[in-house]
Parts: structure tokens; sequence; C-alpha cells
């Protein structure tokens, strides 16, 4: 996954900056504030991302994805997964939390979305029982908003097409979704 090498590149690119400061190998036109403190805000952003790394490759976190199937769909964010069955979705909402589109889906009355937490920590959720709607944030997503937004509902709402999410059409649409229309 690209994350994993972005957090190595950042992670070497940060200590290096760091040790290369302190040793004095590095001669850059800046005050001294800046001299003492960059240092050790490099470092700080080399240790938070081997500590990435480090939790990413223990499993306590994970990238965000969107496991779809002809049963339904699995959300998974950094520190939990969320199932929902077809059956059980009422609506699917679009929603802009400040500058990052989010897409709601709520659940019938009595359905519940299944919850898996695995992450144990300090900022781990609070919550152990299923959950009444999910979200997902969709700008983590190379396609957009939009086209996950269209093709969770298309699915949602389009039983006798799901057959098309086990041999492949499903991707073919998904990155059709995207494209503007030819005109001809």
């Amino acid at each position: 996954m690209a994350y994993r090498g972005s957090l190595t590149l950042i992670a070497v690119s940060s200590g290096l900056f760091a040790v290369g400061m302190w040793l004095g190998q590095f001669d850059f036109p800046m005050s001294p504030g800046q001299a003492l403190i960059f240092p050790w805000v490099t470092a700080a952003i080399a240790a938070y991302s081997v500590i990435a790394l480090a939790w990413f490759a223990m499993g306590l976190l994970r990238y965000p994805c969107i496991e779809v199937s002809t049963a339904g769909l699995d959300v998974t964010g950094f520190r939990l997964k969320q199932t929902v069955k077809w059956d059980d979705v009422a609506d699917i909402v679009p929603r802009a939390d400040g500058k990052n589109p989010e897409i709601d889906i709520f659940l019938k009355d009595r359905a519940r979305a299944g919850v898996e937490i695995f992450y144990r920590g300090p900022f781990s959720p609070g919550y152990m029982q299923a959950q009444r709607s999910v979200r997902v944030t969709a700008d983590l997503f190379a396609v957009g908003a939009v086209p996950i937004l269209d093709f969770i509902d298309y699915y949602a709402f389009n039983p006798e097409a799901r057959a098309e999410l086990v041999d492949g059409r499903a991707l073919r649409r998904l990155a059709s979704m995207g494209q503007p229309a030819v005109e001809g």
C-alpha cells in the first residue's frame, strides 16, 4: 500500500534531517531559533511515522477500505470495522464535515451494523454496541466521493444488480462513474 511507502520515506527523511542538523552536517540559512526547533520537530515527525508503521504492522491500525459483496458492505476505518447488510440500508446521505466529504449510511428501524474494534489505545472508539448508522470518510478513496456515493447507492437499492459484485463488472462500473459522459 502507498501509505507504507509514504510513512517510510517520511520517517527516513525526517530522521536524517534531524540527525544531520544535530551533527552540524546541514547548513541551511535559518535563524538560531529555527536551528534549535526544526531538528526536534522533524525527530517528532520521524517518531510518529515509525510508531504508525509499527501499529499498522501489528494490526492495531488499518488503512480505511470498503469491501463490497452480495451480502453487504464492510467499512473499515483506522480503528474499527463496521458491517452492514444490504437489506438493512434505509438511506444513503452525502455530508460535508468541514472540507471532508462523508457518506452516512442510515439503517432501518431495528437494524444494527456489526462493529469490530481492533484498536485498543488512548483514542479507541468508545462504543462496542452495534451502530444505527455508518459514516464513510469519502475523501480517503482515490476514485473520489461522488463515485463512491453513487456506487454504494446503486448496489444498496438495486438488488438485482448485486451479481455484478462477484464477477468484476462492479469495478468497471465504479471506474466509469468518475468519468465524464462522452457526447458525440
